[in-house]
């Protein structure tokens, strides 16, 4: 007998969300606390993003990167205007200023891949591997019931609920 699991049958039902105005500094914590990679965003009952650590570490040398920009150009114009070069430190507080005044929304992925509960474990899988992603929201009529991440289908393999047989 061959049963074809479902979304609803793997899925963590028991999500973690966070709020899209919660500051960057609570969301690192909340990753330490919670023991996770990612978490979806929801305002208002409403899944409107997902954020992980990686988004965090991309928003810090996208700040990095400005910081040293405005470093360069003052001492590129230094010559003509009296502007002192930064130092590594002060470009580190600089980014890190910037950084602890960001929130949630601010380094959130909105183009969302969902999937319905009535999505069989092949589909879940085809979403995560066709978009690159480690996590997937499942929905139910528009509304967060669960989240589905890789890791839970390399679960399901090693304790043979599932096959890799075609």
């Amino acid at each position: 007998m061959n049963v074809t699991l479902t979304a609803c049958d793997v899925m963590q039902s028991d999500v973690k969300t966070v709020h899209p105005g919660m500051p960057l500094v609570e969301l690192d914590r909340a990753f330490i606390d919670q023991q996770v990679g990612g978490f979806p965003v929801v305002d208002e009952g409403q899944l409107v993003g997902i954020v992980s650590r990686s988004d965090i570490v991309r928003q810090f040398y996208v700040e990095q990167s400005l910081a040293e920009m405005v470093s360069d150009y003052y001492h590129q114009v230094e010559m003509t205007v009296n502007v002192p070069k930064q130092s590594l430190v002060e470009i580190g507080d600089e980014v890190g200023e910037r950084l602890e005044s960001l929130h949630v929304k601010d380094v959130m992925i909105r183009k969302l891949f969902t999937v319905p509960v009535s999505s069989s474990v092949q589909e879940v899988a085809g979403v995560l591997t066709a978009h690159h992603i480690h996590r997937v929201p499942v929905i139910d009529e528009r509304r967060l019931v669960g989240i589905i991440t890789a890791l839970d289908l390399v679960r399901l393999l090693s304790e043979g609920r599932a096959t890799a047989d075609r």
